[in-house]
């Protein structure tokens, strides 16, 4: 009895957890071109299978790390020729900021069709602050969101 409630466990975090080889391309080389170390982050996890579960306002999955460590050095055009290599298949650039001044901040936002949903990929860098995100999204409420002004600060117009 005791196996098979074991495999059954075994069997349901695989499929509420799929494995993202993009997105773990992604991190892994964020870390090994730079001096950065992945921050743990308590109960992700756990938050990654609520998401899968209830889809909070048309999220249906996520993937999150954050690093810590001297970024100052970190080339932004480096990075996002690695995050076109490695995005995964299908991805194209939607947002790419680049700064020129001290700190080297830089965004990139990749995207591709999941179905009726939508993948996104996002890496960001802000003077000691990086992060890498990977979401899949429902494509229609996030319009409905962005339409109704639903999205905190943000001004955004879609024309």
């Amino acid at each position: 009895m005791t196996k098979r409630l074991v495999l059954a466990a075994a069997l349901l975090s695989l499929l509420a957890f799929p494995l993202r080889a993009d997105f773990n391309s992604v991190v892994r080389e964020v870390q090994s071109h730079s001096r950065l170390h992945r921050v743990n982050v308590p109960f992700i996890g756990l938050a990654r299978l609520v998401v899968w579960v209830v889809h909070p306002e048309g999220i249906h999955d996520f993937e999150f790390a954050t690093f810590e460590g001297n970024g100052d050095d970190i080339d932004g055009r480096m990075i996002g020729d690695m995050l076109a290599r490695n995005a995964g298949e299908g991805f194209r650039p939607i947002v790419h900021v680049l700064s020129n001044g001290h700190g080297g901040e830089w965004t990139y936002v990749y995207a591709r069709p999941a179905g009726e949903n939508f993948e996104v990929m996002l890496a960001t860098h802000d003077r000691s602050d990086t992060t890498v995100v990977r979401a899949v999204v429902d494509l229609e409420r996030l319009q409905r969101c962005i339409k109704e002004g639903r999205h905190g600060n943000v001004m955004v117009s879609l024309r």
